[in-house]
């Protein structure tokens, strides 16, 4: 094949690219598009009808309208449109990534769209990150540290504490930590490292944002089954849900009484889920009855809502959420 007939069959297959099902294109229109932007001219109508044989026959999903008038189309893209939206908002509600970073990464999940795609996603307000606290390339972060799981290295690093003047410093005057990297996890808009020391025993987690000078190590990274024994896949896990996650705990049956309106309505759906068993009160409020997870931070999400709902049950939750709710009284009225 020529070096001009194999551009040209690239050529289609990136015009076919930039359709979709509601906006084909037919030979007439690839010819113009082949000239128009790549200055390919002198093209033979008939040979785009074999450009895109060819392309089908490489498995290429390009589907010819009903109306063969109309043309071909693109029938499956790499991602639909709602899932790239998706990952745009994870990508845009990141806190360890840079406004320029989640540019770059918009960019690039638009050019997996078809034209008409990246023409409804122009419409949408790309609010603006809070990200002066970023300082690194997170991206350029991630990358070193999948390579150094493939290459079973130990990564090097600094990492920063704030002070009580609320400045960022590093932590311990500059040391170099060196971890045994097994897992980047993703939790509350972070990420976090998990690893081993070589000198402790168990596991521990690092915030990515918080790292500093990032490197791969020459050593070579101790196996997490040395370090935590058989099955580590499920201790990382369990270490990810009690020390990351903070969520593990024992389920609990709660028992709450508030006075319903929509707004009262929808923040405890969204708590305690579709099981939940609500009974009306002879004074005209209601109590609902749900499982869940007894965790450190049960407690503080009543706190958040306590002017709206009152724990009747667990008698230790009420307990907790009544201390914390004296000693801020101490701390106000003091």
């Amino acid at each position: 094949m020529a070096t001009e007939r194999k551009e040209k069959l690239i050529r289609v297959l990136q015009i076919m690219e930039s359709t979709d099902e509601k906006s084909p294109m037919n030979a007439s229109q690839i010819v113009e598009k082949l000239d128009s932007k790549y200055t390919l001219g002198d093209i033979d109508r008939r040979s785009i009808y074999r450009d895109i044989s060819m392309l089908q026959y490489c498995g290429y999903q390009i589907t010819q309208c009903k109306d063969k008038r109309k043309g071909w189309y693109m029938e499956k893209h790499a991602f639909d449109d709602w899932e790239i939206k998706i990952m745009m908002d994870a990508v845009q509600q990141a806190k360890c990534v840079s406004d320029k970073e989640a540019v770059e990464i918009r960019e690039k999940l638009l050019a997996l769209t078809s034209n008409r795609g990246r023409s409804r996603f122009s419409h949408m307000m790309r609010p603006i990150k809070d990200c002066s606290d970023v300082v690194v390339e997170i991206g350029k972060y991630i990358e070193m540290m999948l390579e150094a799981m493939f290459l079973h290295k130990k990564i090097e690093f600094q990492y920063t504490e704030i002070t009580n003047d609320m400045e960022k410093v590093l932590r311990r005057n500059g040391k170099i930590y060196k971890l045994n990297l097994y897992t980047i996890y993703w939790a509350s808009n972070n990420y976090y490292l998990v690893g081993s020391h070589d000198n402790h025993d168990g596991l521990t987690h690092y915030r990515l944002d918080r790292i500093l000078n990032l490197s791969i190590s020459d050593e070579y990274a101790i196996d997490a089954k040395e370090k935590v024994g058989v099955n580590p896949e499920s201790y990382i896990q369990k270490y990810i849900e009690e020390s990351v996650n903070h969520f593990s705990g024992d389920l609990v049956r709660i028992e709450v009484q508030y006075t319903p309106d929509p707004v009262t309505n929808a923040i405890l759906y969204d708590f305690a889920g579709r099981d939940i068993k609500v009974y009306k009160q002879k004074d005209g409020t209601y109590r609902a009855l749900f499982m869940k997870m007894n965790t450190v931070t049960l407690a503080g999400w009543f706190l958040q809502y306590v002017n709206r709902f009152e724990v009747i049950a667990p008698a230790d939750l009420r307990t907790a959420i009544s201390k914390e709710i004296h000693d801020a009284m101490q701390k106000y009225e003091g």
